[in-house]
């Protein structure tokens, strides 16, 4: 029998019926760093409709033409945005169309990196992540990232948002009372669903999270199965998040790293001296 030292929890949403890459990722390397990797999305994630999918397209052309000169800031606000992005076909033609006019900014260096990624494989353009603004202090922040974008903004630049359909709009909303011309272009949905994996044994519990939702369901599922929350450990790159998981659940701590790369993590639990 494997010797386990600890449990993960990965709450990252699902894209239908497939595992999120990163998830798939822990999983598989799980075992070499001793710790019981259980995958439960807290959210199935789906593009959005052909109705909605058109009025985001006419939405775009109705504010910018393929001829026009301004500068176009394409803004991955949510950290599955690219992910949504590269899998609208038609969205990505029309963007393809104006990549002489890109700039590209991110909620977070995380989704920067997969913004960079999807942008070469979808083949609109060739980017590096540390060309991709993003917010500095806190990751995350829709303030701070509409801050940086107006700073750097040129004259008449139209930002399109790639965004959830039911979140808040943050970024959107801070852009806008910075008076930034803006596109909101909500072009996936989610349908939560409940954590179904909890570890049974008594061994330390991590529970990897990246967004405020994912801690409230990960919380309420763990109340569910009566288990003892003030021993949960979140994990995660986000500083704030973070904050806000151990003031959400009282008791409980949280570790950080670097980025969201399964390796780290999954170094992070097992060398993790509490």
């Amino acid at each position: 029998m494997a010797v386990e030292i600890a449990n993960l929890v990965v709450t990252l949403p699902s894209w239908g019926i497939t595992d999120h890459p990163l998830a798939d990722a822990l999983a598989k390397a799980g075992p070499k760093y001793w710790v019981n990797v259980q995958i439960s999305p807290t959210k199935i994630l789906q593009l959005t409709n052909d109705a909605r999918q058109r009025a985001a397209l006419r939405e775009l052309a109705d504010w910018d033409e393929v001829k026009d000169k301004r500068a176009l800031n394409l803004i991955a606000a949510n950290p599955e945005s690219p992910e949504a992005f590269i899998k609208f076909d038609d969205l990505v033609l029309a963007i393809k169309l104006r990549v002489q006019r890109l700039k590209y900014s991110a909620c977070d260096d995380d989704t920067a990196l997969a913004l960079s990624e999807v942008l070469r494989a979808s083949d609109v353009d060739k980017v590096s992540p540390q060309e991709i603004v993003v917010p500095v202090k806190t990751a995350g922040s829709g303030l701070e990232l509409a801050k940086r974008v107006t700073e750097r903004a040129e004259d008449n630049e139209l930002c399109l948002v790639l965004e959830e359909v039911e979140e808040s709009g943050s970024v959107a909303k801070q852009l806008i009372a910075a008076r930034q011309r803006v596109v909101r272009l909500p072009i996936f949905a989610g349908v939560k669903q409940p954590l179904e994996q909890i570890p049974t044994n008594d061994l330390p519990i991590y529970v990897l999270v990246n967004d405020v939702s994912s801690v409230s369901t990960a919380i309420d599922g763990f109340n569910r199965a009566a288990r003892d929350v003030a021993q949960l450990i979140w994990i995660t790159s986000n500083p704030g998040l973070a904050a806000y998981a151990v003031k959400k659940c009282s008791g409980t701590r949280s570790v950080e790293v670097p980025s969201l790369n399964a390796d780290e993590i999954l170094n992070k639990i097992s060398t993790d001296g509490g």
